[in-house]
């Protein structure tokens, strides 16, 4: 068997779930044979690609370096057919787009309802990721678009600011029924304990870099990553947060938060969608793009998403 386009892509399917089994299941393929296709390859190359364990697989030193030029052929693959098929022809294929539980929340719903129903020959694929890694898996080609917090002033990434978020104290709800203020101070806010995200989470660097500009110290009493338990933290009145509002529209409508913004100095932080700017992107990828934005600026004004847009606005579509 000579390697080819339908291998390749079975081998970047099995890198990119870390399963053969889960690969299989993406590809319709029998997981059999997907495992014999991959067998071949390291056969015809004369080398181990993967390291198979019972939680799945991850590429060797030369498993990677295939993957990196299979991910790049198969974009350059796609691109090709998206030339060859001409500008008029509808945007077709795969997107992998990648954002943060927190941003998902509030995003991945009406983006997959508007690519669903405007661009039916587009097959979207959320994929969940710190923000911090989605340069890597740009570079890589794991995904084709994603969400992140910091500008990366990188030539290899392109970047489009789509949100301005003010950053809130999250509190446990007051059951007294007591009438809090609004806003609270960043100098108060370094009085009380605090349950935030380790360091290097983009959160907790804005946070730390806005308490050192103002010499203030924080009191930190527990360090905790993932949105959803922070919330079951300050909900179980471990300590309070910071997060954004629409981090928690949930939990203050039912009243099971509170939420103060912070002032003296406000807190603030960007969402940027990123995509590589080294392979040009396909028809697909843009028109994805462009309801992305056009879908965030319609959450922002709807007052869905609490914030202030800040993306081009000639790109709603």
């Amino acid at each position: 068997m000579s390697m080819n386009l339908r291998t390749l892509t079975y081998f970047a399917a099995v890198v990119e779930e870390g399963s053969i089994s889960r690969a299989a299941l993406r590809l319709r393929v029998a997981q059999p044979a997907l495992s014999l296709h991959i067998l071949n390859l390291e056969q015809e190359l004369d080398t181990e690609l993967l390291h198979r364990t019972a939680r799945g697989v991850t590429t060797t030193e030369s498993g990677a370096r295939l993957y990196q030029h299979a991910r790049d052929i198969l974009a350059k693959v796609d691109l090709a057919r998206e030339e060859v098929r001409g500008h008029a022809a509808s945007a077709v294929g795969d997107v992998v787009l990648s954002m943060t539980q927190s941003i998902a929340k509030v995003l991945a719903l009406p983006v997959f309802r508007r690519v669903a129903s405007e661009l039916p020959r587009v097959s979207l694929r959320f994929s969940e990721s710190n923000t911090g890694h989605v340069p890597t898996l740009l570079r890589q080609r794991q995904i084709d678009l994603g969400i992140t917090f910091r500008a990366q002033k990188d030539p290899a990434i392109h970047e489009e600011p789509l949100v301005e978020e003010d950053l809130y104290l999250i509190s446990p709800a007051d059951k007294r029924g007591n009438k809090r203020q609004p806003n609270v101070t960043l100098d108060d806010v370094a009085k009380l304990p605090l349950i935030l995200p380790g360091r290097p989470h983009s959160l907790r660097e804005l946070i730390d870099g806005y308490a050192r500009k103002n010499r203030l110290s924080l009191d930190v009493v527990g360090e905790v990553d993932a949105v959803p338990q922070l919330k079951d933290f300050v909900a179980a009145e471990v300590g309070h947060t910071i997060l954004t509002q629409a981090s928690v529209q949930a939990e203050l409508a039912d009243g099971s938060l509170g939420a103060r913004r912070i002032i003296e100095p406000v807190i603030s932080r960007r969402v940027i969608l990123c995509r590589s700017s080294e392979i040009p992107p396909t028809r697909a990828t843009v028109a994805v793009e462009a309801l992305l934005i056009a879908t965030a600026r319609h959450l922002v004004d709807e007052k869905r998403w609490p914030g202030r847009f800040v993306g081009s606005h000639n790109k709603a579509v």
